[in-house]
């Protein structure tokens, strides 16, 4: 594909190349209408198969759309122009796990928390009917270290089995494909939980299952056809016991011998999630900082819990409750919110009268939006309706055009 940094798309200023695979270019992009960046995922059509190409490319368009999820890439647009199509969604500075691969295995817990919700956004596109079957670290980014984006179903296809032969591998891409998409055997959801069991090996370990003498990338891709993976305890002693059968189950070759859905395989990894934090398995310190995670440079000494307006610095302290509703008193009403954000602009801010909920769990403080007009929104991430995201200390909250900061 021949260049377009710094030409115009649709709306979109693409301003530089982020990302390139297969027929397509990802450009971070400027949309001056909304005063904000995206990622634009660039098709030359006349280069890429022409009319059959578009209409895979569309229905790439479609399934991301149709998919509403805390671990899912939103997607805000699609269209047509001067001999392209594009894709227009979300841009997260915070990179790819790849990226975060490249220093070091990581330890259990720090795996899981990273898998499970990935898992869960994979369980929920297989109940409406969507298949990922291109699940690799590069196709998850990275909004915080803890807080995964499951990207780029570009081979998305609808839950009944592939037709046989029309797919196959042997490239870097084809490191993370089950043994039957190498073949011409039907592929379903348990090909998503194969690929997820290669990523999580690898978060473990450092390597992929496969090490064939030649180190030949075909090879290593085909191996997996004929010999069982390394078991990750000779990599990780740490890792045997339950974590080993775990990710053994989820890399049989056999489709049948695996989990029977996403969400079993879910349940049985928060259940070794439950039993890593009993143990007391160590929860490394992230490496980078959380991207638009922010802290007051000057604060008073605080007695639990309180949300910093960012512009004036005024503390508000959040009740002791397990529930805390946040909005505008209505003078309507005779009860206010838990959380009053009136006296503080928040109506001129579009602040709704019910906007949104603080949620006190055992594992912390989770943040709700209840379908509020203009938006809930954790380090600028737009939160789905009645779907709590957890909180941490330092992360940036927005209601409407109200900016404050959360201090646990």
């Amino acid at each position: 594909m021949t260049g377009w940094k710094d030409q115009t798309i649709g709306s979109y200023h693409l301003v530089e190349e982020i990302g390139r695979g297969g027929s397509a270019v990802v450009y971070r992009a400027y949309q001056a209408q909304l005063e904000r960046w995206v990622a634009v995922k660039l098709l030359e059509v006349k280069g890429s198969g022409g009319k059959q190409f578009l209409h895979h490319f569309r229905h790439e368009a479609r399934a991301i759309a149709a998919l509403r999820h805390p671990n899912i890439l939103n997607i805000y647009d699609y269209g047509e122009d001067k001999g392209c199509a594009y894709i227009v969604m979300e841009y997260v500075e915070g990179g790819a796990l790849s990226r975060r691969m490249a220093d070091a295995p990581l330890p259990l817990l720090d795996a899981l928390n990273l898998v499970t919700p990935i898992g869960d956004a994979l369980a929920y596109a297989h109940s409406q009917g969507i298949v990922h079957q291109d699940v690799r670290p590069s196709n998850v980014l990275l909004i915080r270290p803890d807080w995964p984006l499951l990207m780029d179903f570009g081979l998305a296809k609808a839950v009944a089995p592939r037709p046989r032969g029309t797919l196959s591998g042997t490239g870097s891409m084809g490191f993370y494909l089950a043994p039957e998409q190498l073949t011409d055997q039907e592929v379903d959801s348990r090909a998503d939980m194969y690929s997820l069991g290669l990523v999580l090996y690898e978060l473990l370990t450092g390597k992929l299952p496969f090490q064939p003498p030649s180190g030949a990338p075909a090879d290593r891709v085909m191996m997996r056809l004929h010999e069982p993976p390394i078991s990750p305890s000779t990599l990780n002693a740490t890792l045997a016991g339950p974590a080993e059968t775990l990710l053994l189950k989820m890399l049989e070759r056999d489709p049948g011998m695996r989990y029977a859905t996403m969400e079993a395989l879910v349940a049985d990894l928060r259940q070794l999630v439950e039993r890593s934090r009993r143990m007391g398995t160590p929860i490394a310190e992230p490496k980078t900082t959380p991207m638009i995670t922010t802290r007051l440079s000057v604060q008073p000494a605080m007695q639990g819990p309180q949300l910093f307006i960012a512009t004036s610095g005024v503390a508000l302290p959040i009740p002791a409750l397990d529930a805390v509703q946040i909005g505008r008193r209505n003078p309507a009403a005779s009860q206010s919110p838990d959380l009053d954000l009136e006296p503080f602009g928040a109506g001129s801010a579009g602040v709704s009268r019910q906007h949104a909920r603080l949620l006190h769990q055992a594992e912390g403080w989770f943040l709700e939006d209840l379908q509020s007009t203009n938006g809930s929104y954790v380090n600028e991430v737009r939160l789905l309706p009645r779907r709590p995201v957890k909180l941490r200390s330092g992360d940036l909250v927005r209601f409407g055009q109200m900016t404050l900061v959360f201090e646990e």
